[in-house]
């Protein structure tokens, strides 16, 4: 009996790892796909927001450091993250003066874009591609601060992004910003 219980439980456990790899994998190739449409459309022709694939997007997130690219949705509601990164609602769009401001999660389930975040160091490069045009910008500071602490995506005078994300790693009891300012 002790045996049978044993068998159960593991056969329980992995197919619990199981769904999330799969789950894993197929976000992160849903990703891949429109990230390389977003490209090809915004190359050669004006974007068509109608496309369903392109209506809510507001550009590719790309961080060479940490091997990351993403698709960059509008909005933060917990279905945008479910897939994506998610852009502020009421920060400017990459390259205005102003904040860019985004956000994404570090989970196993679902979506993990912006689990290496922590690695990012002063002057590492973000990149963020938009309407066919890529705007970069420098790492100027890393801090954690508390969820309460929205001030971090507050508009500025000058161009800069903001990335934020839950830390530590899987907890999420702060939150990791990381901002960036922009370089010609």
């Amino acid at each position: 009996m002790r045996r049978t219980i044993g068998k159960i439980f593991i056969a329980v456990g992995l197919l619990i790892i199981s769904v999330v790899i799969y789950t894993n994998y197929n976000i992160s190739q849903k990703n891949n796909k429109v990230v390389e449409k977003y490209k090809k459309s915004t190359k050669y022709e004006e974007i068509d927001r109608t496309e369903p694939y392109i209506e809510n997007i507001v550009g590719i997130l790309n961080i060479p450091k940490i091997d990351l690219e993403v698709v960059v949705k509008t909005g933060t509601d917990k279905e945008t993250l479910k897939s994506s990164v998610g852009h502020f609602e009421g920060s400017v769009m990459p390259g205005e003066e102003g904040n860019f401001a985004i956000a994404g999660h570090r989970n196993y389930t679902s979506n993990k874009f912006l689990s290496n975040l922590d690695k990012l160091e002063k002057n590492d490069e973000i990149k963020v591609e938009s309407k066919g045009k890529i705007y970069r910008y420098k790492v100027s500071n890393i801090e954690v601060v508390e969820p309460e602490e929205v001030s971090v995506i507050d508009s500025t005078e000058k161009k800069e992004i903001t990335l934020v994300t839950c830390t530590p790693k899987f907890i999420g009891s702060h939150r990791l910003i990381v901002k960036g300012e922009y370089v010609k």
